[in-house]
């Protein structure tokens, strides 16, 4: 790697690259490597591999120690997680030690404001020494004394320090059980920043194991009472997506004045097939807005790679380029787009506004686009300076522009939709003589329709209505010879008429007889002469 080392030791790099790339940590370990640094965690061991060695490599090019700290630590904490035998972690300490050139004890990476790899309980000393922690046994039961769980790293908080022992969440089948946590200000002065600074707020922790990196999880069942009052909370975080949940706050229901009155934590819970782990922490919270803030002024996707991408898609020779519209509205909030973003890996040009992404994160994070559902964590946004610079040259009420394959782009007025259906090629004037032509079928049926009525003569209709229909339709008749083919539809003996007509009293039989060689039926009694 031909790049300046003034910020990052060539010697880390050289044995972190070692130590990735060899046979010392198994598939697992190195998903949650990805995992952790926001990378695909899916695949063979060579991918994962791979994509850790970019990350580093990507660090060292930019020289960014602290990010390069926060990968390394990374590593070096999954592989201090490993859950083998006592011997074998032993060892395994000893060779990463070893090749780090550290002693057996735990490292402090200088942390950034949406970053919390390491477990805080390690950066602070809290529970004894590091070396004691890393000497336990990894199978060994776990001492609340010596609690390291490491919750993954999220942009909203930032572990500080523990007001409270790990407490163990026993297995609880069928019946319900209660742990206390007791806490008081007196003695944890980190309790005092949350008085002077309202960025610091005690937040609860639970998660279902000690190994390893883990999502904050409650039971199913769960709920917390903070000095007999209940804390209303979201404790089971989207449905079946694991680390969808957030560590619950419950700053205003403490007691943190003089005089320090003791608080009380109670959480209960029932039907829990499993344990899990409860700790109460003080964490310094990081707003949106701030986050929004970060996001801008950091690395960012420049105007000329967009237009260099849709180039090289158009002079694709497999691929017919045609004019696109770009939404400026964000997908989440519909409204128009304020911070333009979407992550480093996504191949769209529709972008989502960074406020809404966070602020739906806040409230369960999943870190998901919301447009092609891949991947998009907090280190990996970024804006989009095309899209930003199509909104700072259009009216605020645009609601789209259309890109053209060379990255031009051109506003679609409003004007320009209500002319386009004139241009329609289906619209021509075939349509207006084939309407034309229905109106005039239409008119020659009126004719008819006169002698609707009386077809169903009623029973006490005379002999004259029933003989002047026949002398009516003929004259019509004999003026209009086409007239024949609409009484052959009508004198049909398949159908019946509108109204069938009632049979006469104390007659023998009804007859049809033809009237003037019409072409329909004529009812009359027999016995009734015809004019």
């Amino acid at each position: 790697m031909a790049t300046s080392f003034s910020a990052v030791s060539r010697q880390e790099v050289t044995v972190l690259l070692r130590l990735i790339q060899g046979n010392q940590l198994l598939n697992r370990q190195l998903s949650s490597i990805c995992q952790v640094n926001g990378l695909k965690c899916t695949g063979v061991k060579a991918e994962l591999q791979r994509r850790i060695v970019d990350l580093i490599q990507d660090t060292v090019n930019a020289n960014d120690a602290s990010r390069f700290q926060q990968v390394r630590q990374s590593i070096l904490n999954v592989g201090s997680q490993r859950p083998s035998p006592s011997s074998k972690a032993s060892a395994q300490r000893n060779t990463v030690a070893a090749a780090t050139g550290l002693p057996n004890t735990q490292f402090v990476p200088p942390m950034t404001s949406y970053s919390q790899a390491a477990s805080p309980y390690q950066q602070r000393g809290l529970h004894g020494s590091a070396s004691a922690v890393n000497d336990r046994p990894l199978n060994s039961p776990f001492n609340p004394s010596t609690g390291n769980i490491i919750f993954h790293p999220s942009p909203f908080y930032r572990i500080e320090s523990a007001v409270s022992n790990l407490r163990t969440c026993e297995t609880m089948a069928q019946h319900r059980n209660s742990i206390n946590i007791p806490i008081k200000a007196i003695d944890h002065p980190a309790l005092q920043q949350c008085l002077n600074d309202d960025s610091y707020r005690v937040m609860i922790f639970c998660a279902g194991d000690i190994y390893g990196v883990q999502n904050v999880a409650f039971p199913h069942q769960s709920e917390l009472r903070v000095n007999n009052q209940e804390i209303k909370a979201n404790l089971r975080g989207l449905k079946n997506k694991p680390g969808s949940t957030r560590p619950v706050d419950i700053t205003a229901a403490l007691r943190l004045r003089p005089p320090y009155h003791g608080n009380n934590v109670e959480f209960t819970y029932a039907l829990t097939s499993k344990k899990f782990y409860l700790v109460a922490n003080v964490c310094k919270i990081t707003t949106v807005k701030e986050l929004v803030s970060i996001i801008s002024t950091r690395r960012r996707i420049p105007k000329a790679s967009v237009i260099s991408e849709l180039n090289k898609k158009a002079q694709d020779p497999e691929v017919v380029a045609t004019s696109q519209v770009l939404s400026l509205k964000c997908p989440l909030s519909y409204m128009r787009l304020e911070v333009p973003c979407r992550s480093l890996s996504c191949a769209h040009m529709q972008c989502f506004d960074a406020t809404s992404y966070l602020q739906l994160q806040e409230q369960g994070p999943q870190w998901l686009c919301p447009i092609c559902n891949k991947s998009a964590p907090f280190e990996q946004l970024a804006v989009d300076e095309y899209v930003r610079d199509i909104l700072a040259n259009t009216p605020k009420d645009l609601e789209n522009v259309t890109i053209e394959p060379n990255g031009h782009w051109l506003m679609k007025t409003f004007r320009d939709e209500n002319l386009k259906p004139c241009t329609d090629p289906t619209f021509d004037d075939d349509d207006e003589l084939e309407i034309s032509e229905i109106n005039i079928v239409g008119r020659r049926l009126e004719t008819p329709k006169t002698t609707t009525p009386i077809i169903g003569t009623p029973a006490s209709g005379g002999r004259e209505s029933s003989a002047n229909a026949p002398h009516g339709v003929a004259a019509n008749s004999a003026k209009r010879p086409a007239a024949a083919v609409i009484d052959l539809t009508l004198s049909s003996d398949d159908e019946e008429p509108l109204e069938r007509p009632r049979k006469r009293q104390n007659t023998a039989a009804n007859g049809f007889q033809n009237s003037n060689g019409m072409g329909f039926l004529s009812e009359s009694p027999v016995g009734y002469p015809h004019s």
